[in-house]
């Protein structure tokens, strides 16, 4: 696989120069097996470490009230724990690079797609769809993380890169709004080229539109957000477990429940059981991101709530030194290692729709659908008396199921209430790293406060 060759290039416009394992796009691009081979090493980026081969959601859950670090006196975590996250942290360094290598292959395909010959133009088309999919998940997961995405108005988006002409050139970082118009136009652009659903470990029409449906819930777009999302919510290939079935979304693989998910295996494992579970009887010192007693209050305050049991506070189960924190059981796999990344999962689509239709459009129906899925009874009207207080229940219930998928700090991000969860001073996004800052000559912006 051309995985240490299109996929392990230069990172970014500004990091790196080309690796000396470059495979030339001219030697890869020649036949369909090399297109297809290419389209293989653009989802290995995905799985890397530092992306969704488990640091980028776990952190963005360990930063907030969801949970806390582990480790052995490591000073990068110790940031996370205090939410006093350095320019220098090597999570932050090494999330930036790793998205930036999906952008950088995706745009390799998308440059070079079109000169395949003899290649039937469905799989060409096809293949440019997942590209621009796959660009758009990277530039979002990075506007997320590293830009005030809350803001239409600022100036603090992403560097977007659509070439690699010059692959060591700055590029100065774009407005938010004008980094939302570029994931919107990839996206379009992905489920006009996407012809064929080969499963929910590729991309597809539906994973686009559920990114979209993500995107504009973000935006403020809930028109919009409504509308992608009931377009994921009516496909076929996708339904919801029910309150019997839904632990078997971490059991099994490419289940119903998942709309985009990333498949590992045991020759191609991910690094989330070593990063969140380890073995039966680890300490605190071995497990690099732990579940926070916060957590288990809330739902020790949830009686009925099934999903609690996803994660485990119990001190018969767990070694005396890791508590009162606990672990999520989303990732076990201690034998296999191959847990999956759930990157985008149809319970949050419904929970986008919710959110977007509100409480006087119909947002309840689709909250109590999810809730009576999951062991819960349904809320009334007068359990919700307002729009402040049905957000608030779109937010417990988005924590109470995506947990540990990569999602609390940018809720509490885009609704504003970082300061009101973690504290006075908080920050609500990580820093540009300062490797970058320095490569770019200032080039690239510094969020502020750092």
């Amino acid at each position: 696989m051309i995985i240490t060759g299109v996929a392990m290039t230069s990172c970014n416009k500004i990091l790196n120069p080309a690796s000396p394992n470059e495979v030339s796009p001219n030697n890869v691009f020649t036949s369909t097996a090399g297109l297809l081979e290419a389209r293989t090493g653009m989802y290995a980026t995905l799985e890397a470490k530092n992306y969704y081969g488990g640091v980028y959601p776990l952190l963005a859950e360990c930063y907030t009230d969801n949970g806390t670090c582990g480790g052995y006196n490591s000073i990068d975590l110790n940031d996370i724990i205090y939410r006093a996250v350095q320019t220098t942290n090597l999570y932050v360094d090494g999330m930036y690079t790793a998205m930036y290598n999906s952008i950088y292959t995706a745009n390799t395909i998308l440059a070079n797609a079109d000169k395949v010959p003899n290649t039937d133009p469905a799989i060409i088309s096809n293949t440019k769809g997942e590209a621009y999919f796959v660009r758009a998940l990277a530039e979002f997961d990075l506007l997320r993380m590293y830009g005030e995405h809350w803001n239409t108005g600022s100036a603090y988006g992403i560097s977007i890169d659509t070439s690699n002409a010059n692959p060591t050139t700055p590029i100065a970082r774009s407005t938010v709004a004008a980094s939302y118009a570029q994931i919107i136009s990839d996206l379009n652009q992905a489920a006009g080229l996407i012809n064929t659903y080969n499963g929910n470990m590729y991309a597809s029409v539906s994973s686009a539109n559920a990114l979209l449906a993500r995107v504009y819930m973000y935006m403020g777009n809930k028109a919009n957000a409504s509308a992608m999302a009931t377009a994921v919510i009516n496909d076929n290939n996708f339904a919801l477990y029910n309150s019997a079935t839904f632990t078997g979304i971490y059991k099994q693989k490419s289940t119903q429940e998942s709309v985009f998910e990333l498949v590992f295996d045991p020759q191609n494992q991910s690094f989330y059981n070593i990063l969140t579970y380890v073995r039966a009887d680890a300490t605190l010192s071995d497990v690099d991101f732990v579940a926070s007693a916060n957590l288990d209050t809330f739902f020790i305050n949830r009686p009925g709530d099934l999903r609690n049991q996803l994660v485990d506070f119990d001190p018969n189960d767990n070694d005396a030194s890791i508590l009162p924190n606990g672990r999520t059981q989303k990732y076990r796999g201690e034998t296999t290692k191959d847990n999956s990344a759930y990157a985008i999962r149809l319970a949050e689509i419904y929970l986008v729709r919710a959110e977007a239709l509100g409480r006087s459009g119909g947002g309840l129906k689709d909250l109590n659908t999810l809730r009576s899925n999951r062991g819960l009874g349904n809320l009334s009207n007068s359990d919700v008396p307002n729009d402040a207080a049905f957000l608030n229940a779109v937010l417990d219930e988005r924590r109470a199921e995506l947990n540990f998928e990569g999602h609390r700090l940018f809720d509490l991000a885009r609704t504003g209430n970082v300061e009101n969860v973690l504290g006075t001073g908080v920050q609500s996004i990580m820093p540009i790293p300062q490797r970058e800052i320095i490569a770019g000559n200032g080039i690239v912006a510094q969020n502020p406060g750092y």
